[in-house]
């Protein structure tokens, strides 16, 4: 006896699948003059193959097989019928199957989540380049998405040369929280303090698609090894209000001292301080010194308000737009304000607005990883690095004591535009 099956897996709507047939001989000898018409329903139509077999003979316990390509249009249960399905048997008589049916499930389209574009940041760490011959910019790619850059390409413009090998540099394959370096030769005729550079990077990752970023930095142009005359004062502002979770401010007070003491360039840098914040002691400390560098260290709220303390000790959170009012008239003195407390891009961000690098905390930031961040910005400092430098090695020196996946991206810079 012949037995005949209609199979499919995998059904679903607008995908091409394929359905099989298959005849069986059950029986004990050959069978002969099998003959088999498929019919597949309207919502299950076929693509190309042929839907009429014909099979001369069938040994006992052979199988033959064939298929046919379909494009299920809905989903559902369908069935596939066959009304002249005829073979002969092993003593040569006919037999006639009217009633053959099969289901064929299909399933809804499916959905594929969307894959996620790519995410980086661009680092410039040179500050200072010659003026009449050729030097280099040098930076950083950093991977800070969940998906692998596959393919990229950087640019890079401005009121100089580019040596016209290297306009664009490749970007190679960057797994995510890895970096790259890149380097530029160019030759600055014109020197200037603040000269602008324009960064563009376009990468991809997959089938994440492609994004762009652009940015836009400033260098000074300068002849190498001039030194910045005069000193640096740093104006350290601490509030440790009474109804928070103390913190180990004169700690990072001390350390950031030691630091200080230990760069070759100790003798620049002069360090006040200001305890037990109150908004008129962050006032006349700013009308008392003359300050490159402002520290402002202690709590944060969740929304980016900095806490500074009440007459009683008290905590007393402290207006963005108002911190940024006030960082606007000195912005003419002071160069970089440290914004080290939970919570801080915010008010950063804002104060970047007037200031030309500021530094804050993207989230919860420990007591430790706050005072490391501090020590290794201010060793990089009295090394005679710059600040976009210095900022990198402080956020390096940060992961050491914070175990958290991307851990060293919480701080974060933010450049006047």
């Amino acid at each position: 006896m012949i037995r005949a099956e209609v199979t499919a897996t995998a059904l679903h709507v607008d995908e091409d699948a394929t359905i099989v047939v298959r005849l069986r001989n059950d029986g004990l000898r050959m069978c002969t003059n099998i003959h088999f018409v498929l019919r597949l329903p309207a919502q299950v139509p076929a693509l190309r193959g042929n839907k009429e077999f014909a099979v001369p003979r069938l040994e006992a316990g052979a199988e033959w097989t064939a298929t046919v390509k379909v494009r299920p249009l809905r989903p559902g249960s369908w069935a596939a019928t066959s009304t002249n399905f005829s073979f002969r048997d092993e003593f040569g008589e006919g037999h006639r199957i009217t009633d053959f049916e099969a289901v064929l499930e299909v399933a809804a389209p499916v959905v594929v989540p969307p894959s996620a574009p790519p995410n980086f940041e661009i680092e410039l760490s040179t500050a200072r380049v010659a003026c009449g011959e050729w030097d280099s910019i040098k930076g950083e790619i950093v991977n800070t998405g969940a998906a692998t850059i596959t393919w990229g390409r950087l640019g890079l413009e401005g009121p100089f040369s580019v040596d016209p090998k290297g306009v664009v540099v490749p970007l190679g394959h960057l797994p995510p929280g890895e970096r790259e370096p890149f380097e530029f030769h160019i030759l600055a005729r014109e020197p200037g303090r603040a000269v602008p550079v324009h960064l563009t990077a376009v990468c991809a990752g997959g089938p994440g698609g492609r994004i762009e970023r652009k940015v836009r930095r400033t260098i000074a142009v300068g002849h190498l090894g001039q030194e910045q005359s005069g000193g640096v004062e740093i104006l350290f502002l601490a509030a440790n209000p009474t109804d928070s979770q103390r913190v180990g401010l004169e700690e990072e007070l001390r350390d950031v001292r030691n630091a200080l003491r230990g760069g070759v360039y100790r003798d620049r840098f002069v360090i006040h301080e200001r305890g037990a914040l109150r908004a008129p002691d962050l006032t006349q400390a700013l009308l008392d010194f003359s300050p490159r560098i402002v520290h402002m260290s202690g709590h944060g709220n969740d929304d980016g308000r900095f806490l500074g303390q009440g007459a009683g000790g008290e905590s007393r959170p402290w207006s963005v737009p108002g911190l940024a009012a006030v960082f606007e008239d000195v912005s003419a003195i002071v160069e970089c304000v440290i914004v080290n407390a939970c919570h801080s891009a915010q008010l950063a961000e804002a104060l970047a607005e007037h200031i030309s690098y500021v530094i804050g905390m993207r989230s919860w930031v420990g007591d430790e990883s706050a005072t490391l961040f501090s020590v290794g910005f201010y060793q990089a400092l009295a090394a005679g690095l710059p600040i976009e430098r210095a900022f990198v090695k402080g956020r390096n020196a940060m992961a050491l004591d914070d175990e958290r996946p991307h851990s060293r991206y919480v701080p974060v810079l933010y450049q006047k535009p």
